[in-house]
């Protein structure tokens, strides 16, 4: 089957079927033959559905940013994947089972530049239009998480046909914060070490027994990148000061455990986030950092042993540059539930305040729909570009003619 516009459509129309811990934990409990077809089966839907949805969000971009080659690739690698899905047979038995599998598990392994493209595309679209007048924040966010959710599904998927003591799937059923804080910041001092010549010690405060059902991939990804920026600010602030020669404060961490949350605080004497930049720290390409080469994430780094749905991105990340770091931490963080917070004391240091709903019941990304589009493609009277006239992310002022930004929005569907 060809991918037109009209199918990419139809799929991007259809229902998400949006998934809780406690729901995935229970689907994967007994995986027997006849639970793994329905699940591969529901894969299968959500899969296409997802990856439609970004297709079509995709052509909302500005000309000047769907024109350049890394969001040109992709987009290819979703059409290519949204095709791969709906051509493969429905899932009705055990063998054809196995076969999707193989499927699903060379999807995932050609998605794992999807970051490091997204975030160049976007360095690459500031450099020559301010990243505010561009208005990506929320087509980013609306990306990554799509991604993220994909992730968890595919990956879900696949570990079900892997036995793994104490996992369901991903879903670790006793994950303990404390270990995953263990396992990440010594790879966090690693690549302060490579990016410095040296790091900030740590301590581990509060209750460290804590265990809940989660998923420790997610978890490794939001503890590294937030000890990786506490690191270099550590050090940059106490390098500034001329006391590298006496020992660097350590970075502070407490758990915590409420009746619907755990709570973990990261503590740094970083000098704190300037007040002019508070607003924007979560933004996508916003960065405080502006020496790093992006060549600093061209995969030559040594392998990480963070394992996982985007080991790959920690593995080629620098120790800073691209402004991805914290908004997708918080995207992390917000996926089933929890939130990322930053307060500064500018001077002095910054406390960052991770919070996961441990109950299992929220439901993922709720917030992040990127459904306004489509809404107003059902309506038969409205064409794709009377849509995007009227979709506030692209009101934008990058350009000063307006009739040329509308001829580019309507050149869209020939460019990607």
């Amino acid at each position: 089957v060809d991918v037109s516009e009209a199918l990419v459509q139809k799929y991007a129309e259809k229902q998400i079927d949006r998934v809780t811990i406690s729901r995935m934990l229970h689907a994967g409990e007994d995986p027997t033959p006849e639970r793994l077809i329905v699940i591969a089966q529901h894969v299968q839907k959500e899969l296409a559905t997802r990856l439609a949805r970004r297709l079509l969000d995709i052509q909302t971009l500005p000309y000047i940013v769907v024109i350049n080659p890394n969001f040109q690739q992709v987009y290819k690698l979703y059409r290519k994947a949204f095709k791969t899905l709906i051509n493969s047979p429905k899932v009705v038995n055990i063998s054809q089972d196995a076969e999707f599998v193989e499927v699903v598990k060379g999807l995932v392994h050609e998605a794992v530049q999807v970051v490091p493209w997204l975030a160049k595309g976007c360095h690459d679209a500031s450099k020559k239009v301010p990243a505010s007048q561009l208005n990506l924040n929320r087509f980013m966010a609306d990306m990554i998480m799509s991604r993220i959710s994909r992730r968890v599904i595919a990956e879900q998927y696949i570990s079900l046909h892997e036995e793994r003591p104490g996992y369901i799937g991903v879903i670790c059923k006793e994950m303990s914060p404390y270990d995953v804080v263990q396992r990440v910041a010594p790879e966090a001092q690693a690549t302060c070490q490579r990016s410095y010549g040296i790091f900030p010690g740590y301590e581990i405060e509060g209750d460290k027994s804590i265990t809940c059902s989660y998923l420790p991939t997610h978890l490794e990804y939001i503890m590294f990148e937030l000890l990786k920026n506490s690191m270099r600010a550590v050090v940059e602030q106490h390098s500034s000061k001329n006391e590298l020669g006496k020992k660097l404060p350590p970075i502070k961490i407490l758990l915590a455990r409420g009746p619907s949350d755990i709570s973990i605080r990261i503590s740094d004497q970083g000098g704190g986030v300037p007040r002019k930049h508070l607003d924007r720290i979560f933004d996508f390409g916003f960065s405080t950092f502006e020496h790093e080469s992006l060549s600093a994430g061209d995969g030559h780094e040594p392998p990480s042993p963070l394992s996982g749905i985007d080991a790959n991105v920690v593995r080629t990340s620098p120790m800073a540059g691209l402004g991805f770091g914290l908004p997708t931490c918080r995207l992390y963080a917000q996926y089933f539930g929890g939130d990322v917070w930053l307060n500064s004391m500018e001077g002095y240091g910054s406390d960052v305040l991770v919070r996961l709903d441990h109950m299992g019941e929220t439901k993922e990304f709720s917030n992040y729909d990127g459904f306004d589009i489509w809404k107003s493609l059902r309506c038969p009277d409205v064409t794709l570009l009377d849509a995007l006239q009227a979709n506030p992310r692209v009101q934008t002022h990058a350009y000063k003619d307006r009739e040329r930004n509308l001829r580019d929005m309507r050149d869209h569907r020939r460019v990607v």
